[in-house]
């Protein structure tokens, strides 16, 4: 009996996990945002805990119309559904104004040119980051701060502040680069004589030449890695690889599993590269365990057009292994469904630079196919054949079918794409070549 009311009484003085991603509404969802509410929503979900979205929205310069659809929907496609919110900063003025005043009112905070100033004590200010350890600032290095603008708006450190207290937020989780703002953050808390959350700063995405993932020059919006056909969760998959290691050592796990071993002793506190060949690898993975059936609706935003769902379906056993993102998928069978136009010079450099040969390979094919079953194992068959009798090159010979039916020299493989292109269409664009030819 005393063992279980122990357990009940420790477990009715547990705090919840309560975690946050708190994004600015400025166009784009940021894939180092996205990294940052990554570790968050498994932090608490690890801990049975919650995960709530705010909408940091203080500074209207800044606000654009329909970013806040922007963020929720990236989120949702990639299943990083918060329990909580969205809450927005601007419609809690009044709060912030209350615990400005309070402040004043304790003569910890003053008046100056319709702002108010945060007093900065003497002294230092300390915590421990559960990723870095401890951190120290002198505050002789801090000058005061304001708190509340003069048309009455929260600075960015005191809204911070206030929500994450009002909303028990702990532990604060983002990006290193706000190292430099705890500081004033506590020196707050302290003022107001609440609790003080703990901090974990984890760090930034950079580069491979280590300069920092910039929204000016590098792919940062959620948005681009969707219009690209990247997989929610090979990106997810990818994300928790940057600065944490699994326990044995995968590259490739569900984020479930991130959950399950999830732990800020396994972050690194060095900045991690965002090696898109390494994304691309993840997602290939991803794309080559999908069902085809499920691949199939992956790829319709993707197709050219004129493609039916039979005709996608057809291809996707040849292309499968190809693909490395979904949006690969139309550069690799346009040609189905567009009659490509023959480049001479590519076939006269990649097949065979005798025009009169390449004449007599066609005629000689266009006369053979007559016979053959339709098939990509009887063709393949029947064009060994012709090029062992004829005395043809096998891979230039191969070669020139293949631009001259596709435009290409990388395409699924020759017989299997002959089979779907289908006898009429390929009879067609062989005679057409060779009528071009005379």
């Amino acid at each position: 009996m005393s063992i279980e009311f122990h357990y009940v009484k420790i477990k009715a003085v547990m705090k919840e996990i309560r975690t946050r991603f708190a994004p600015s509404p400025t166009g784009l969802l940021h894939v180092g945002g996205v990294y940052t509410a990554l570790f968050s929503y498994s932090f608490a979900k690890k801990n049975k805990g919650k995960f709530i979205l705010r909408i940091e929205d203080t500074d209207m310069k800044r606000h654009v119309v329909g970013a806040e659809k922007v963020i929720t929907d990236g989120l949702k496609w990639l299943g990083l559904n918060y329990d909580e919110g969205p809450y927005h900063q601007s419609e809690r003025l009044k709060e912030y104004q209350q615990y400005a005043q309070q402040l004043i009112d304790k003569k910890l905070a003053y008046e100056k040119e319709g702002a108010i100033w945060f007093k900065v004590p003497s002294g230092k200010t300390s915590w421990h980051d559960l990723v870095r350890g401890k951190i120290e600032f002198e505050n002789s290095q801090i000058k005061d701060f304001v708190i509340l603008k003069s048309d009455k708006y929260p600075s960015f450190n005191f809204a911070v502040t206030i929500d994450d207290w009002l909303m028990k937020i702990s532990p604060v989780i983002r990006a290193e680069e706000h190292i430099s703002n705890t500081p004033r953050q506590i020196m707050i808390y302290q003022a107001l004589e609440v609790e003080i959350p703990q901090f974990a700063h984890l760090p930034l995405l950079r580069n491979p030449d280590h300069s920092k993932i910039s929204k000016r020059k590098d792919p940062v919006a959620i948005s681009w890695y969707k219009e690209q056909g990247y997989l929610p969760e090979a990106l997810i998959n990818f994300l928790c690889l940057l600065g944490w290691s699994h326990p044995k050592g995968k590259d490739i796990f569900s984020i479930e599993e991130f959950i399950q071993n999830f732990s800020f002793e396994r972050i690194s506190k060095s900045a991690p590269i965002f090696d898109f060949k390494k994304l691309d690898w993840i997602n290939g993975l991803y794309i080559r365990q999908k069902k085809d059936a499920e691949l199939l609706k992956l790829l319709k935003p993707f197709t050219p057009k004129g493609m039916n769902d039979d005709l996608i379906g057809k291809t996707i056993p040849l292309i499968k292994e190809r693909l490395v993102k979904l949006s690969d998928y139309s550069a690799l069978v346009d040609f189905l469904v567009k009659q490509p136009e023959i480049d001479k010079k590519l076939l006269f450099k990649k097949a065979e630079k005798d025009k009169d040969l390449i004449k007599k390979q066609l005629e000689v094919i266009l006369k053979e196919l007559e016979e053959v079953k339709w098939e990509a194992s009887k063709l393949e068959t029947l064009f060994r054949k012709i090029a062992q009798t004829q005395n043809f090159h096998l891979g230039k010979f191969f070669m020139a079918v293949r631009i001259i039916l596709t435009g290409k020299i990388a395409t699924p493989p020759l017989f299997e794409t002959m089979e779907v292109l289908g006898e009429k269409v390929t009879k067609q664009r062989l005679e057409k070549a060779l009528k071009s030819l005379k």
